[in-house]
């Protein structure tokens, strides 16, 4: 079945107003015959198009999925003169605008079994989710979470000054951001995958409107905060973190860190993935995604079937 009966034919669309008005764009591919249904958290920049090959997959395995563009990027409204900059004025704007979208269309449908998948800043806005309303989902799937950021100097450093910078200019670039501007496939530091990155930056051409460049001043104030509460978060809904052994975008130690202190957690890293694991090559990816359906049926947040063994090229931690 192709993406495009999937998405543009079958798949119930819409908006809602989040935070401040700003309109949330979400879709909903509900199953005849579900297993379970996944909430789909996506990262910085992306939009939930970008995920067709692995809503085709799930959707396949029995899912349903809820999709939804973060406010400020994808399909969402945004909240500056530059469309281009990535931006949010508070962190907790994408947790209440998820919470929205539960609200809306998710706790009515009253699923059995209700699943969480997040990618990098879906992970961090995901697992803060998690901690505020932990009877929402039964567990959660993590790629590459948002627990730290890998900067140019150190944390202690940089973040004083990001936040003065960003209470005179938060909607400013950080310093060299400027718009959507690809790089080679040889150059990026997303996927190891030739073909899926070539997809990834078409569909990025095809759909303009998508297009996000670097993020604000004020988005990485905000991150920043918010790494700091993440550090000291316990959470306890069951968590399975997929670290990219690669990762040059986000820091893993601090991932580690924070699933070694929480006993309901588990992290697997794949090595030779880089940040995007979910559109990584084959046997990586599809050792994640059979590493997360397994992880959700053991924790009642899917119903059983026929689940192959993990590929060993994760290593569990």
């Amino acid at each position: 079945m192709s993406v495009a009966s999937l998405i543009w034919q079958q798949a119930e669309q819409g908006s809602f107003a989040g935070v401040d008005g700003v309109p949330i764009h979400y879709a909903v591919l509900r199953h005849p015959q579900e297993r379970g249904a996944i909430a789909l958290c996506t990262g910085r920049v992306e939009t939930y198009l970008k995920y067709h090959e692995l809503v085709d997959d799930l959707y396949g395995m029995g899912f349903t999925l809820y999709l939804w563009d973060h406010r400020g990027q994808g399909l969402s409204g945004r909240m500056l003169a530059n469309p281009q900059v990535g931006h949010v004025a508070r962190f907790d704007d994408y947790v209440a605008d998820m919470h929205e979208l539960y609200q809306t269309l998710i706790a009515p449908a009253g699923h059995r079994h209700l699943a969480l998948l997040g990618h990098s800043m879906g992970g961090a806005i995901a697992t803060t989710y998690l901690q505020r309303y932990p009877d929402h989902f039964q567990a959660a799937v993590l790629s590459a979470p948002m627990y730290g950021i890998l900067l140019p100097a150190p944390k202690a450093l940089l973040q004083p000054l990001v936040a003065l910078m960003a209470t005179f200019a938060p909607g400013r670039y950080v310093p060299g951001g400027n718009d959507y501007d690809p790089v080679r496939f040889e150059e990026n530091e997303l996927t190891g995958d030739a073909r899926r990155y070539a997809e990834f930056r078409a569909l990025y051409e095809a759909w303009p409107g998508v297009k996000l460049g670097d993020p604000s001043l004020g988005w990485l104030a905000q991150a920043l905060k918010q790494i700091d509460k993440l550090t000291r978060m316990t959470v306890s809904v069951p968590i399975l973190v997929l670290q990219a052994g690669d990762d040059n975008i986000v820091d893993n130690e601090a991932q580690q860190a924070f699933c070694e202190r929480q006993p309901h957690h588990q992290l697997l890293t794949y090595q030779g993935a880089r940040h995007e694991i979910l559109i990584e090559q084959d046997p990586i990816r599809s050792a994640a995604i059979n590493a997360a359906e397994q992880w959700w049926v053991r924790h009642g947040a899917a119903a059983s079937s026929t689940v192959s063994a993990a590929s060993p090229v994760a290593a569990e931690r």
